[in-house]
């Protein structure tokens, strides 16, 4: 979670959304990840299409799971559309 314990910001929710699809997260931390999903409708968007993209892979037969490579790639173009308001 946010280093001072409060609401995550979109960033902090990227960097954790594949942990969070694979159900590898603390209960504590899913809560806000879910609650951050609820109120931001950029990282819900971004959300559903990682969900809809790993069902496609899993049902064509693949692992589910996005190489390391592909997931640094992700996450470096989130934060650099994540804007300070965005939070």
């Amino acid at each position: 979670m946010s280093a001072g314990g409060g609401r995550l910001s979109c960033t902090e929710c990227a960097e954790q959304l594949y942990a969070y699809l694979d159900r590898e997260l603390t209960a504590e931390v899913e809560r806000a990840i879910a609650a951050h999903l609820n109120d931001c409708t950029d990282c819900f968007g971004h959300f559903e299409f990682e969900r809809a993209f790993l069902a496609f892979v899993a049902w064509r037969g693949g692992s589910g799971t996005a190489p390391d490579e592909l997931r640094e790639r992700i996450l470096r173009s989130v934060r650099g559309r994540a804007s300070p308001e965005a939070g």
